[in-house]
């Protein structure tokens, strides 16, 4: 008999992280209980204990200072996990920048690095959790599976990123040597397979059938991301994704944003400069001066978090305003400015419109799914906790074909919750039965050069054969929106032939490329297409008896290898090496 396994989910976000951990048996229900960390350090008073913890660090001279242990004013690494993918956008630009140009950063970290400082510091107070709960001998006795959770959008670069970060911050076998398996997986299938769990037994679970679906909005604090999901069978709940998904840079931070802007306008430029420090589009993300800091955590904690839109706050001013006892026009009395429900509303509209938007791309997309009948959109994440977020959404998915937005229960750790109820599954069959393809993937090739199809740009006369040939031309393997099963091996396979001149080196270099546009391109040198990453295929293993003698118009002496590789695209994509249906070593995937 097997002893118990340790599972834990790391949730690693772009503006708060969560973890949790179960511990489960080979008979396990599925049921088991899944714990979030709680006890986060902190130095507000104000905070408490949080089921999450910011994700930032800073290099102070003290040495490294990280989540809620930051002091407000002083400046720090956030939203660094953005930088891991290499299409950078928004809001992330500024933020690279402001970092960059940071003096009291260290100016040579990597994103990898800064995240892997400060994941060791999460893994620390993991552990810490741990020996709490198991004592520090019994836990360390146990499997490990970790659950890693990603953006559903991240391409294969930011997912080998994530993975390094991991890797470096001593979530590996030195530091976990029970530690036997890495699993990935994409938030919202972690949010929806948490989701599932939660209500299954309540009404809203009896009220599943086959075909039934709902979408999964999941809003955190830089981003808002969605993917829609059919029921494909029942007791127990199969799901099946039924779009793409999608997302933008529309969180609950642009709130903030928004309400230093506003500050501007309320009080003047010149009172504003005077608190602040600078005018509001100049208002960095990673640091705040001392009094702009305290108003913005006391504006998010007072105000944003409770706003169901229609009350009215008054926030506490600093010195030398909070001085002034009456000024009817900006709204001041006793030194407090007055926030009515039409500025609180002017404050949440970009993030509503822009999430309007999102949810309404989906539901476009599932109108031409005739086999889904949409009846849900469950809200998880930190920013649907706001009162007013939920109640326009709620609003907004009623009015299309009457829609009822959901809650599941700890909405905010639902993407952590999720990842240790993933592990729980283990070999058996997962919850989630096929996926989408987010992009095209394939490779390119050399075709015998046909006038009719082929630019004479791309002919070249093949110096085995003699043949004349055309380069550059695209075999698209997996398409952007085709159904990949989760039970299947393999989803796609790209054939070569290669040959090799005696004593030269048995191996080969291939690039694997991508496209998001709708209609792929048909070469490789087009626009819109970009290298994932170069696969090293090592020919070496192969057995002799493979290699075909050949020759040349010359007649010298080649062998000529026929070989396939396969492409698993789970969370992650994964490659093999096949020969006449046999799989030989391995193949590696470099990402730059």
């Amino acid at each position: 008999m097997k002893p118990n396994r340790l599972i834990v989910g790391l949730d690693y976000g772009t503006t708060y992280t969560g973890v949790s951990f179960c511990e489960t048996s080979d008979n396990g229900t599925g049921d088991e209980h899944v714990e979030v960390i709680h006890d986060w350090p902190s130095q507000h008073t104000k905070i408490g204990t949080k089921e999450k913890v910011p994700s930032e660090v800073t290099y102070q001279k003290q040495g490294l200072i990280w989540g809620s242990l930051i002091p407000p004013n002083v400046q720090r690494h956030m939203w660094t996990k953005l930088q891991l993918d290499p299409t950078q956008k928004g809001e992330m630009v500024k933020i690279v920048r402001e970092v960059s140009t940071s003096s009291s950063q260290e100016p040579n970290k990597q994103p990898v690095e800064i995240i892997a400082d400060f994941l060791a510091q999460v893994k620390a107070h993991l552990i810490k959790n741990l020996d709490q709960k198991y004592g520090k001998v019994l836990w360390r006795s146990l499997d490990i599976t970790l659950v890693v959770t990603v953006p559903a959008v991240w391409t294969e670069v930011a997912k080998a990123r994530t993975l390094e970060a991991v890797d470096k911050a001593g979530f590996n076998a030195p530091e976990f040597p029970q530690l036997k398996k890495i699993v990935m997986t994409t938030e919202p299938e972690a949010a929806a397979i948490y989701t599932i769990k939660s209500i299954r037994g309540t009404t809203q679970d009896a009220d599943f059938a086959v075909g039934d679906g709902f979408i999964v909005c999941d809003m955190g604090g830089g981003t808002v991301d969605l993917i829609s999901y059919r029921v494909a069978g029942v007791e127990p709940t199969v799901l099946e994704e039924a779009t793409v998904g999608g997302g933008d840079q529309c969180g609950g931070s642009f709130v903030d944003r928004a309400f230093l802007k506003w500050l501007e306008r309320r009080l003047g430029t010149k009172d504003f400069v005077e608190v602040v420090g600078c005018r509001s589009e100049h208002v960095q993300h990673t640091s705040l001066s001392k009094k702009a800091a305290r108003m913005l955590q006391d504006f998010t904690l007072e105000v944003k978090s409770g706003f169901s839109g229609t009350e009215t706050y008054h926030l506490r001013l600093p010195s030398p305003l909070n001085a002034i006892e009456e000024d009817e026009a900006r709204g001041i009395s006793d030194g407090e400015i007055t926030i009515t429900p039409e500025d609180m509303i002017e404050m949440f509209e970009m993030p509503v419109r822009r999430t309007y938007e999102l949810l309404g791309n989906q539901l476009d997309e599932l109108r031409k799914n005739k086999k889904v009948k949409l009846k849900y959109v469950f809200m998880v994440g930190g920013f649907s906790e706001s009162p007013y977020m939920f109640e326009k959404i709620k609003t907004f998915v009623a009015r299309c074909d009457g829609l009822q937005a959901v809650k599941p229960a700890y909405p905010w750790s639902a993407v952590a919750r999720g990842a240790a109820v993933k592990g729980l599954e283990g070999d058996k069959k997962g919850a989630i039965k096929t996926r989408k393809c987010r992009r095209h993937y394939g490779t390119d090739y050399n075709a015998h050069f046909d006038a009719s199809k082929h630019k004479e740009s791309d002919a070249y006369i093949d110096k085995f054969s003699g043949i004349k040939r055309a380069s550059n031309q695209m075999e698209w393997l997996l398409t952007l929106g085709q159904d990949l099963p989760t039970s299947k091996e393999a989803h796609a396979k790209a054939s070569f032939n290669l040959s090799f001149w005696p004593g030269q080196r048995r191996a080969s270099t291939l690039e694997l490329f991508a496209s998001n546009a709708l209609k792929a391109p048909q070469r490789s040198v087009d626009k819109g297409l970009y290298i994932v990453t170069k696969l090293t295929v090592d020919l070496s293993v192969v057995p002799k008896k493979e290699f075909k003698a050949m020759r040349s118009p010359e007649g010298k002496l080649y062998h000529k290898l026929s070989f396939e590789v396969a492409i698993s695209a789970q969370s992650s994509l994964e490659y093999s090496l096949l020969v006449n249906g046999k799989t030989y070593g391995s193949v590696t995937a470099k990402y730059d």
